[in-house]
């Protein structure tokens, strides 16, 4: 069995939605392409290609997470319609502030 597949030899997704959502949300541009966000999420250590990418933003594109739109010939600009989720972590720290006016630092 190689690297990245399972025991079918099918290959394993290894990056999430989320991971792409996160993407959008540290970048400073709002709309990227399909490189960008695989430049990105190198930044997070995760590796894909930009083909790879597409293919994910088309699928999220068809559950309403992304939107798209043609810039030129070749271009494809990309942006996120929802947030990523916050961990856990920082998500309980958020319900903690809504039931308290002392704020804890993030």
């Amino acid at each position: 069995m190689s690297p990245g597949r399972d025991e079918a030899g099918r290959f394993e997704e290894t990056i999430t939605e989320q991971d792409v959502l996160k993407v959008f949300d540290y970048e400073d541009d709002r709309v990227l392409t399909a490189t960008e966000v695989a430049e990105g999420l190198r930044r997070f250590g995760k590796q894909i290609t930009a083909e790879g990418v597409r293919n994910r933003l088309e699928k999220m594109s068809d559950e309403g997470l992304v939107s798209r739109k043609k810039l030129g010939a070749r271009a494809v600009g990309w942006w996120a319609e929802v947030a990523p989720e916050l961990e856990a972590k920082t998500a309980k720290t958020v319900e903690k502030r809504n039931t308290t006016s002392n704020w804890d630092p993030l």
